[in-house]
């Protein structure tokens, strides 16, 4: 099984970042921002082949742990309507 890193990826500008989707890695959307560095950045989780490719096309790839160390979601939660009811209380 490949190993699996989060990363966070650093762009140039926004045209890189949006360029990013012809790749089609595991990139998550809502964590893209300009940081205040003003550079352009998403997190995702990637393999190393997949970080050397983007570091080869410019990008700029700070890893920042395995997948397999970081805890995984607990099971167990409770449902939306549960939770805003104890928000009202």
């Amino acid at each position: 099984m490949t190993k699996r890193f989060f990363v966070t990826v650093i762009a140039a500008d926004n045209p890189s970042l949006i360029r990013l989707q012809e790749f089609d890695f595991d990139l998550f959307r809502p964590t893209a921002k300009v940081n205040e560095r003003k550079e352009f950045t998403i997190e995702g989780l990637l393999d190393l082949e997949q970080i050397g490719r983007l570091v080869e096309a410019g990008y700029r790839v700070l890893v920042e742990d395995e997948s397999s160390k970081r805890e995984r979601a607990k099971t167990g939660g409770i449902d939306l309507e549960t939770w805003t009811k104890g928000m009202e209380e």
